[in-house]
């Protein structure tokens, strides 16, 4: 399974792919993706939408989770 990276500014797609045991294990590291993008690429003032795009062995999307961030100061 191939995991793509989708941010406001810029696509990154996953040329190399990874084996996952089942399809919760699948999902599970989409999440963990979204949870370090937002980490490292959050600016306050500056909205952000992250998607991760897991495609099989067929180029087909089989599961899709978007995080978006509005960060402000009050």
């Amino acid at each position: 399974m191939e995991c793509d990276l989708h941010n406001t500014d810029h696509t990154q797609l996953d040329r190399e792919g990874q084996l996952f045991s089942s399809r919760e294990r699948a999902g599970g590291q989409a999440l963990r993706i979204l949870h370090d993008v937002a980490g490292d690429e959050m600016t306050v003032g500056n909205q952000l939408k992250i998607t991760v795009r897991i495609r099989d062995e067929k180029c087909e999307q089989t599961f899709e989770a978007s995080l978006t961030l509005d960060p402000a100061w009050t």
